[in-house]
């Protein structure tokens, strides 16, 4: 325990008079539970030791492994944050009447704001006895509102195994269906091969009802919101890919929402056993479309996908046949960052391609920053399909740089299709830029 110094104290309160500051010697003597009870109304700040790969920023950020989190979002995957900087946990809690009504939750920094309400610093506290207390703290959050971040301060610090508290709070239908999620999402954040069958009957029920309820087979970006889909995603997340055979059996079995969505986190955990599983979807025609489709999605936009795997997808396109398989590929390659622009423009230019096909394969070129917009005012110079042309206008009206915006000034200008100069100027319309208000201006001049 850490127990402030008088001198300290003193200059706290000259320098902040507006605040009272009860040293944690001054609560009586007790529990976790019992010290924050008795604390007087106000503000109850407390620290504790972290587990190793926490960090934050000292305000709202908190990173753990491929978790972080922040007030407004939640992320799970690779990331990178200069600023997370490895620290013990801090919680502030607001108490009135001895019940807490608030929490927040904080690591790295260099310590407290400034507060106008009265404090008490109870110091550093046992990581084990705080684990504890969060745990209990749940439904009281819970009913407080608190949603993204209930679990952080119990499953952050460092206190040993704590599965059994998640699976317990992950099995209780009483609590809300977010913190459920959440209690699942740590399972696989924290736990090894032995959390592997829990997660997978989650996976299969949802924990609640039909997986079908819980997973959106259409989202091609399913994110967290079932708790089979959870499930899903902490089997990714398990340490040295304990979960991926696991992952890899609900991708072969099961209903298509399962399948669909066990393609999709396969595909984030890099393993060349999931790779290789979704090579296997995608080429088995007697499979449902609709998952091919997502598996092409989820191996062109997984976790440090190889130069490799585009390559697999450029050479499987001929061979898809389905504009929907073939859409999924042309998604696909606006993550190539070797030769995926040449290679949509020349999707795009194929006669033997559907319009759909060969509009769409123009769409993801114009969104690849990579592309050249050179590449795209020859395709609309050299285009003969007016349709074709037309959509080319829209691309290049998409992009942002000189190039496009004198190109479509040249085609309201100067092009030789009326219809295109009139489209061309509908888009120059959409833009707030001196050169185009100049442009117009001159034009209803003539």
């Amino acid at each position: 325990m850490r127990i402030l110094p008088v001198k300290t104290t003193i200059f706290a309160a000259l320098a902040v008079a507006a605040i009272t500051v009860t040293p944690y010697y001054a609560i009586a003597q007790g529990t976790l539970a019992q010290r924050i009870s008795r604390s007087p109304d106000g503000a109850v700040r407390l620290e504790f030791a972290s587990r190793a790969g926490t960090c934050g920023d000292g305000r709202d950020m908190i990173g753990f492994r491929k978790a972080l989190f922040a007030e407004s979002f939640q992320s799970i995957g690779d990331w990178h944050a200069p600023n997370c900087i490895a620290g013990p946990v801090r919680v502030a809690l607001s108490v009135t009447e001895g019940k807490v009504t608030g929490a927040k939750t904080y690591v790295g920094g260099a310590g407290w704001a400034r507060t106008s309400e009265r404090v008490t610093d109870l110091g550093t506290v046992s990581p084990t006895e705080a684990s504890a207390y969060f745990f209990g703290l749940v439904p009281q959050l819970e009913r407080l509102g608190h949603k993204s971040r209930v679990l952080l301060p119990a499953v952050l610090a460092e206190a040993g195994d704590v599965i059994p508290q998640l699976t317990s709070l992950a099995r209780d239908g009483s609590r809300a269906q977010e913190t459920r999620r959440q209690a699942i999402q740590w399972m696989g954040l924290l736990g090894d091969a032995n959390v592997v069958r829990t997660l997978v009957a989650f996976a299969r029920s949802g924990g609640a009802g039909p997986v079908g309820e819980d997973i959106d087979e259409d989202d091609t970006a399913p994110g967290m919101k079932g708790l089979a889909t959870a499930a899903m995603a902490a089997l990714s997340f398990i340490d040295g890919g304990a979960g991926v055979p696991a992952l890899i059996d609900l991708a072969r079995g099961g209903a298509p929402a399962v399948r669909s969505s066990a393609v999709f986190w396969l595909a984030q955990t890099g393993d060349p056993r999931a790779i290789a599983m979704l090579h296997t979807v995608i080429e088995n025609g007697r499979e449902d479309e609709r998952i091919r489709a997502h598996a092409i999605f989820s191996l062109s936009h997984g976790d440090d996908i190889r130069e490799s795997e585009f390559a697999y997808l450029r050479d499987i396109y001929p061979r898809l046949g389905a504009d929907r398989l073939k859409e999924s590929v042309l998604m696909g390659m606006g993550e190539d960052r070797s030769n995926g622009s040449a290679w949509l423009i020349e999707r795009a230019s194929d006669g033997r391609e559907s319009l759909k096909i060969r509009k769409s394969a123009l769409f993801w070129a114009g969104q690849r920053e990579l592309t050249p917009t050179k590449d795209l005012v020859a395709f609309y110079r050299g285009a003969s399909e007016p349709s074709l042309k037309e959509h080319a206008l829209f691309v290049l009206s998409q992009r942002r740089d000189d190039g496009a915006l004198n190109e479509l000034m040249r085609i309201a200008g100067d092009d030789s299709d009326k219809r295109m100069r009139s489209r061309a100027m509908f888009w120059l319309g959409q833009k707030d830029d001196p050169r185009v208000t100049k442009f117009i201006a001159d034009r209803v001049e003539r």
